[in-house]
């Protein structure tokens, strides 16, 4: 059984506070989850990720337990645990009993530097095609083997590259590339998992007047486009250096332009439960 690390004093499961040192989480069981982040004690794209949630449990057989219960949930996890910043894994999995356990608790996390920012990452491509993109569902081993594809790599991240050779996502990220005519070029959403920071980048891109295609990217095409960036809950918009073997320019006005305005953006879709709760 491959287990999960988690963090603080205590995780949330089916509505009750426990302490973690009883607790591993199963990370191989039947699990649908979720990840939000915690900036300032506030949770950031709140609605969207229950929306996702509950998009991703269609079909599943199991029900979503609902907005309330989820965000009580997440409430007494920041009561448990006073974190003001960091990753929390929400998810809803089938265990042995005859309902599904509803779980909560705090995941480790590395957020980019500020000069990571000006200096950019390098990704590594990674052979592998999600069977059903739209859903968020734990997949161990896929999740086991492009972490030590990362590691053996020394890369911040993978470059998810399906059997017609087109690069479809990261494996935690959504991707985004820049051609020489400053339009935004990134693969279609039937491909990938929808990402939540992917759909406001993209509402950043219609609001600025940003000519957006949505369509494959052939990896032996990289080196006719000029910049790269990939969106994600921890990476927020961050620029991409170098994918394999291919370079791409860091410092790409256009991709400046939306770093700053998601910035803002987000600073518009933080939910504190708390104040939510008291009120």
């Amino acid at each position: 059984m491959t287990t999960g690390k988690i963090l603080g004093r205590k995780y949330i499961i089916n509505g009750q506070p426990a302490d973690l040192s009883a607790f591993t989480p199963d990370m191989s069981a039947d699990l649908y989850y979720e990840v939000l982040r915690l900036i300032d004690g506030r949770f950031l794209f709140l609605k969207d990720h229950l929306d996702r949630f509950r998009n991703s449990l269609s079909g599943s057989g199991l029900d979503y337990p609902g907005d309330p219960v989820i965000r009580e949930n997440l409430r007494l996890l920041q009561e448990c645990n006073d974190f003001p910043v960091g990753n929390i894994r929400i998810c809803l999995q089938k265990t042995g009993g005859t309902e599904p356990d509803i779980l909560c608790y705090f995941v480790p996390y590395v957020y980019p530097g500020e000069y990571t920012y000006l200096t950019g990452v390098r990704m590594v491509s990674y052979s592998y095609e999600r069977s059903n993109p739209g859903i968020k569902k734990w997949d161990n081993y896929f999740r086991v083997s492009v972490q030590d594809h990362i590691r053996k790599h020394g890369v911040y991240e993978a470059a998810l590259m399906n059997n017609r050779g087109e690069i479809t996502e990261g494996s935690r990220s959504n991707i985004f590339f820049i051609d020489p005519l400053n339009r935004l070029i990134t693969p279609p959403l039937k491909d990938i998992l929808p990402g939540i920071t992917r759909k406001y980048v993209l509402q950043i891109c219609m609001e600025e007047d940003i000519g957006v295609i949505e369509r494959p990217v052939k990896r032996n095409e990289l080196d006719e486009l000029t910049s790269c960036f990939i969106s994600g809950t921890s990476p927020k918009v961050l620029p991409v250096r170098k994918l394999d073997g291919f370079q791409f320019r860091v410092d790409h006005p256009l991709t400046k332009r939306i770093m700053a305005r998601f910035e803002s953006l987000l600073q518009n879709n933080l939910t504190d439960l708390r104040v939510a709760v008291r009120d």
